[in-house]
């Protein structure tokens, strides 16, 4: 996502009336700029830039990274372990940085897979009770190939991993539940709690099978710490697949899902789902991304804004891009850069979490980028004030 004429901050605000200026383009460590939206709420939603700071965290693995902050505040990500994209076996493992997202090192292993199967979708959250739950779906594969490669060749059940040890050792338990019409579900995103104290899951079906392709996206549910697992309300259908959710206290709860496409758009975008009774139904309220801008990672902010995170896979500068809402996802900023430098479209996938002293850490991958060439689980530390 490039401004034309310059990559300086204040090059772009000079280039662009204020009704059209970006609200953030962060490109470089200490930028910092006030920035404009196009209406009153998105406005209030974005102000100013500060501290951008991206760094490779992890380097030969493709990642697919999610987030989230242990009881102590560490900062832990669920990562896929190849250096591939999900074409070999593997496992999800768990990465924690002590020192806001600046440094990582290996906790545990969340999954145990067999053979020729890789455990490579997934999403982590922590429960009420202060435990790390990782959902984690994947793929069984052919024999390899002449050529030495792997095809894959059936979704794997999802497998719900309880830590009570802040990552290091896990409980596996083998109790998701199927769609509605008896399919396997690939779960993504963030586990979130709800008031009632459950645990939710975004899990999608994924049906290549009829002509136009039809996936279902679902919330799960888990009344017992992750122990076991049954079918909730339908998000979107009849083309939503890879989403996620975030709770925003009481019955209210958002989900931003991939759609699979519109009429005369090219490439998948990102649609907003609300719901207001927990998680039962969902309704459509917005669409803030263009073609090629997914998928979305969901983050209520300490000030009670909600972040829209996805990836850029417009190109030819591939990236990661933010939202901001001030009125339940509603509404939103105009979108603003915040990875740049990503070499292909195997890039994205990003997730956020916000520490204490207010700075946003957003993890993404990408399979090469000007900071290293190849596979690798890429961080961007920033603030928005």
């Amino acid at each position: 996502m490039k401004f034309p004429g310059s990559n300086s901050p204040s090059a772009v605000i000079r280039s662009f009336p204020r009704r059209f200026a970006a609200a953030l383009v962060l490109l470089a460590p200490g930028a910092s700029f006030t920035a404009w939206s196009q209406d009153k709420a998105a406005s209030n939603a974005a102000r100013r830039a500060v501290g951008i700071e991206q760094l490779v965290a992890v380097r030969d693995i493709c990642a697919w990274p999610k987030l989230t902050l242990a009881a102590n505040g560490d900062i832990v990500a669920a990562v896929y372990n190849q250096p591939a994209h999900g074409a070999l076996p593997g496992d999800v493992e768990v990465h924690a940085s002590a020192d806001g997202g600046r440094t990582w090192t290996k906790r545990g292993t969340a999954t145990r897979h067999e053979g020729d199967t890789g455990r490579l979708n997934h999403s982590i959250g922590r429960s009420a009770k202060g435990d790390l739950i990782v959902v984690s779906g994947g793929w069984s594969f052919h024999p390899r190939d002449a050529q030495g490669a792997y095809k894959k060749k059936k979704l794997l059940r999802p497998t719900a991993s309880r830590s009570n040890d802040g990552g290091r050792t896990w409980m596996i338990a083998e109790n998701f539940p199927d769609g509605a019409d008896g399919m396997t579900l690939v779960p993504f995103g963030n586990v979130e709690t709800g008031a009632d104290g459950a645990l939710r899951v975004a899990a999608y079906s994924y049906n290549t099978t009829v002509s136009p392709r039809v996936d279902v996206c679902y919330t799960a549910l888990s009344r017992d710490n992750g122990a076991t697992w049954t079918l909730g309300g339908v998000i979107g259908r009849p083309a939503a697949n890879e989403t996620d959710i975030v709770h925003l206290g009481g019955g209210k709860w958002l989900a931003a899902a991939r759609n699979l496409g519109r009429p005369g758009e090219r490439g998948h975008s990102t649609d907003i789902y609300a719901s207001d009774d927990d998680a039962n139904t969902w309704r459509l309220i917005a669409t803030p991304t263009l073609g090629n801008q997914h998928p979305g990672d969901l983050l209520k902010l300490a000030d009670g804004r909600v972040l829209l995170t996805f990836g850029d896979r417009r190109g030819p500068d591939f990236g990661v891009g933010g939202s901001i809402s001030a009125d339940g996802g509603k509404s939103w900023s105009k979108p603003f850069q915040l990875a740049a430098g990503l070499a292909t479209r195997d890039s994205g996938y990003p997730s956020s979490v916000q520490l204490t002293d207010g700075t946003i850490v957003t993890g993404y991958y990408a399979s090469k980028s000007k900071q290293y060439d190849g596979y690798q689980f890429g961080v961007v530390r920033w603030r928005l004030e």
